[in-house]
């Protein structure tokens, strides 16, 4: 009976490795899966049939071997270690780690400096703390949470990024702000993005735009955001004049929110 379940077993595993496709990499690694597309210079493939798609470069690969026996070979088959000497696992191409993960997540601290012009957010925020003004100039502390939502084949890759800070520390104020952006970074690191803000001043609108530098696993990103003056009419008013015993119209002011302007840096590492 143990013999008739281990035959049974051992052809069940055969036919679902022998259903699949059979990629081989330069450095010896094998990787199972079904493909759904071979492109001059990608191969895009699932490990399972409900997973997701994963590509990767041809120039990576040894060799095809598809379910119904055809192989199909892209360059010199990988070098097999001599069987006199200890086998070493193969270590993870950094290049195919790239292309293996369809969303990439990283992450970390911010610093940096931000201007408030005068208007009606830098009234607010010193009326808040009682005060008669505060420096135009304050600090900024916070973090960057960052996904790659796409990476195209040039190397660009879209994001969405939220970031919140607190403002406002070496004045003895307590600022809390947050972005959400959403942005485009190109291969060369120049990125932009555009998104909604909310501070103690309200809602508004942030633009930003900068570059950032790979060195290793770190990158270390420079940017800047602008968060434009928003303008508004109040309704005019009605005031009672007693010498005439009737209203005059007083025209409402126009009340400018004042604009933003931060410079931060800091430095991201993958998280996932």
């Amino acid at each position: 009976m143990k013999t008739l379940l281990s035959l049974v077993l051992s052809l069940t595993l055969t036919s679902f490795f022998f259903s699949q496709d059979l990629i081989v990499l330069k450095n010896g690694t094998q990787i199972n899966g079904s493909i759904l597309e071979v492109t001059p210079s990608l191969v895009k493939f699932k490990k399972t049939s409900d997973g997701p798609i994963y590509s990767m470069n041809l120039t990576d690969l040894s060799s095809i071997t598809y379910k119904n026996g055809t192989v199909e070979n892209f360059g010199p088959a990988p070098i097999v270690s001599n069987s006199n000497k200890p086998n070493t696992p193969a270590k993870p191409d950094p290049k195919e780690d790239e292309m293996l993960i369809p969303t990439k997540r990283y992450g970390g601290p911010r610093v940096g400096l931000t201007y408030i012009s005068a208007g009606t957010t830098r009234t607010r925020i010193a009326e808040a703390f009682d005060r008669a003004d505060i420096t135009p100039f304050v600090s900024q502390f916070g973090w960057q949470f960052e996904t790659r939502i796409f990476t195209l084949e040039s190397g660009g890759a879209g994001l969405v990024e939220f970031i919140p800070m607190i403002g406002g520390l070496e004045q003895g104020l307590f600022l809390p702000s947050a972005s959400g952006i959403l942005g485009f970074r190109a291969a060369n690191g120049i990125e932009f993005g555009v998104g909604p803000s909310a501070s103690l001043a309200g809602f508004g609108l942030v633009m930003a735009a900068g570059a950032s530098f790979k060195v290793g696993k770190i990158t270390f990103p420079f940017n800047i955001a602008f968060s434009p003056n928003i303008k508004k009419i109040l309704p005019d008013e009605q005031v009672y004049n007693p010498s005439t015993g009737t209203y005059d119209i007083v025209p409402g002011e126009t009340t400018k929110s004042g604009f933003r302007l931060s410079l931060l840096v800091g430095f991201n590492s993958r998280k996932g």
